[in-house]
């Protein structure tokens, strides 16, 4: 009834709590597990291959090909009414297909439902949980098709949804090798979405996950505004976002500038920050947006001492 996927390269350190939080899974569901590992040169196969449970199928192509390509092998895999996705980094809570299953049973007109994520380090040491609800999306069901254009309040591992939505964005283009948002905005495009309070999975951020590296290698940039550009110009529903188009552009802008401020790579951060300006003049009245700004005009030296006195100086 229900298809999981986990897509790995070089995971050795972590596909194994990842496939013990799958088989840990409660409910009795009726599921399969299809890992395809994108030709690990580590010992990620072994490790995979210890374990003997029969729901699971491993594939591993001859070269590595891509994390778009690789969704596209696992798709052609799937034989489930109904498809998850986590990454070999991420752990699913126990209750994950219990929650996700009763919300669509609930709302049998939904795409996929998704809920919470509890935040983990390098060593799995849990942090903040976050989730739709801290970007103001309440639970049920509803369409969010524009607000998840708008804004990341969908963290992949707690989605699951129904086989026949997620194969509308199948295959995936070649190198958008950062596919999630785009997945997810396909099937919100056409059908609503539903939200639930719970956690039900583990998010980890570490030097060498997809969070920190799309970040560093400008990859997250470029897939972002691959896929607005989709929507935003070429979806069915482009006419009702064109008057929040510049404004929606605006706010990836002035959120790749923070992340990219937050990595120190300065030139980058300036360049997404003024690009926000002029699309949208409002995103300067955003979190930290004028004070990060004028920092970088200043240089990065002198706005890490300005930011080290004022506090001194308030004393």
């Amino acid at each position: 009834m229900i298809s999981l996927i986990v897509n790995l390269y070089n995971g050795e350190r972590y596909i194994g709590e990842c496939l013990d939080s799958i088989f840990a899974l409660a409910g009795g569901h009726d599921f399969e597990v299809i890992v395809v590992d994108d030709a690990s040169s580590d010992g990620t196969e072994a490790i995979v291959r210890r374990t003997r449970d029969p729901r699971l199928t491993y594939i591993r192509p001859e070269r590595n090909e891509g994390s778009a390509a690789a969704v596209n092998r696992a798709f052609a895999a799937v034989r489930g009414e109904y498809v998850a996705r986590i990454d070999y980094d991420d752990r699913y809570h126990p209750n994950f297909l219990d929650a996700s299953m009763a919300a669509l049973a609930r709302h049998p007109e939904a795409a996929f439902v998704c809920g919470a994520v509890r935040m983990i380090d390098p060593d799995g040491v849990a942090g903040a949980v976050t989730g739709p609800a801290d970007y103001g999306e309440a639970p049920g069901c509803r369409d969010r098709f524009r607000s998840m254009l708008t804004r990341h309040f969908v963290t992949a591992p707690t989605i699951l949804g129904r086989t026949a939505h997620w194969r509308r964005a199948i295959p995936v283009p070649a190198g958008m090798d950062f596919c999630d948002w785009y997945m997810n905005l396909t099937m919100a495009e056409t059908a609503p979405v539903v939200v639930i309070e719970e956690v039900t999975a583990d998010y980890r951020v570490h030097p060498l996950g997809m969070h920190t590296t799309k970040v560093r290698t400008g990859m997250g940039e470029r897939v972002t505004f691959q896929v607005l550009d989709r929507f935003l110009d070429r979806s069915p529903r482009a006419a009702e976002l064109a008057p929040h188009a510049r404004a929606i552009r605006a706010a990836h802008f002035g959120d790749w500038g923070n992340k990219y401020f937050g990595a120190g790579m300065d030139a980058a951060a300036q360049r997404c920050y003024l690009q926000a300006l002029r699309l949208d003049p409002r995103q300067a009245w955003q979190g930290a947006f004028l004070h990060r700004l004028a920092g970088l005009a200043l240089s990065r030296e002198r706005y890490e001492r300005l930011k080290a006195w004022l506090p001194r100086a308030g004393r």
